[in-house]
């Protein structure tokens, strides 16, 4: 028995092989273009302490950013180092609030400077923007950080509107409205997510994004799209804790990206992975039709709820058994893995499927699918 494994959200072999080639040309064009500017320290003009000048035009141009980027824009050595400056940029203890099932890691650094966690409750069509604007309404929450399309853990898609009226209870309370936007641009049927339009509360609208899925995982890319109050808060943290960050790879990517590379990458994305979402998207209804889930349009996971499910890890072993690969799932807010077992009967599991072929996806779906019947 082959085993099959939902367990890490990383990219497809077969995404990143395409890839060499593309990045070998854009570091040498790169090279050939900025020379040893991109080599040392900072070159006025070039680079400054938040990264390659021209990647953050690049990105403040693709978002929709006015004015100068370099008061806007900061390039981090990925994503998750933007969200971790962040909140160290927060005295110890502070109170930020998040979706009520949201990035593991996000959790877990939030904890690492003693930050007090809000849950906000959300679904299929968003967060619950009534408990948004009473936890905002206490003055004491910092920020609120979402992902607002193809949401790891869950799958969900919040809508355009929940979006927008997010970001308007947060300006109404003055609160730092922080969208991570690491799988907007992952959508693979065919519909093009709408963009989050920052320039109506650029005091409090805030962009996380990340090269790690749309690109690659190990030149370790990311960006933020900030206030300027904030980028003058964050410049001292980005400075004293790494000097600078990778401009090699910054200005390789500004390369693909201008010469029009990463676009048709995109495409090649949508193009391997649509059948793998398809593929778990059917074999869900064949083989677990009376769970609740997402019907997924991009993205990287798909977050399932089993109804009659009491015994997590007894789930998670039975799985293992029929060699399915699962983990328990430590994505909840404090106090809210209670609420919501209680509504749907039963233990939260995520999957991903980038880098499963379809036909292991549908084989690993009616595993599950049995292990379920047999515990029930």
């Amino acid at each position: 028995m082959n085993p099959i494994s939902f367990l890490r959200g990383v990219p497809a072999d077969d995404a990143l092989q395409p890839l060499v080639q593309v990045v070998e040309k854009g570091y040498s064009d790169a090279l050939k273009k900025y020379g040893g500017g991109v080599l040392q320290y900072r070159t006025n003009g070039l680079t400054d302490f938040n990264g390659f000048i021209p990647l953050k035009e690049t990105l403040a141009k693709r978002y929709g950013v006015d004015g100068d980027p370099s008061e806007k824009v900061i390039c981090f050595n990925g994503g998750m180092e933007a969200l971790s400056f962040l909140f160290k940029s927060y005295p110890r203890g502070s109170k930020v609030a998040t979706e009520a099932l949201t990035y593991d890691r996000a959790l877990i650094d939030a904890a690492r400077y003693d930050h007090e966690v809000v849950g906000i409750p959300f679904g299929p069509e968003g967060i619950d923007l009534t408990a948004l604007d009473k936890a905002l309404g206490s003055g004491d929450v910092e920020f609120f950080y979402r992902v607002i399309y193809h949401q790891n853990p869950t799958g969900y898609d919040s809508s355009p509107a929940n979006i927008d009226i997010a970001a308007e209870i947060c300006a109404k309370h003055n609160v730092l409205y922080v969208c991570d936007v690491a799988y907007y641009e992952l959508r693979y049927d065919g519909v093009k997510n709408r963009l989050i339009d920052i320039s109506k509360h650029p005091d409090t609208t805030c962009l996380l994004g990340s090269f790690t899925k749309t690109f690659s995982p190990g030149t370790k890319c990311g960006f933020g799209i900030f206030p300027p109050s904030v980028v003058d808060k964050l410049t001292d943290i980005v400075a004293n804790t790494r000097l600078n960050p990778n401009y090699p790879t910054q200005a390789m990517i500004h390369s693909v990206m201008e010469s029009g590379e990463y676009d048709k990458y995109l495409d090649f994305l949508t193009t391997l992975y649509f059948p793998r979402m398809d593929a778990l998207n059917d074999a869900l209804d064949t083989s677990l039709p009376a769970v609740v889930k997402p019907r997924l349009t991009g993205g990287f996971f798909c977050g399932i709820w089993l109804p009659g499910i009491k015994d997590e890890q007894a789930f998670i072993d039975a799985a293992d058994a029929k060699g399915i690969n699962l983990a328990s799932s430590k994505v909840f807010v404090p106090e809210w893995k209670a609420h919501y077992f209680k509504k749907y009967g039963g233990h939260f599991y995520r999957l991903t499927f980038p880098a499963i072929r379809a036909e292991a996806i549908k084989e690993g779906i009616g595993r599950l699918g049995e292990v379920y019947s047999q515990l029930m």
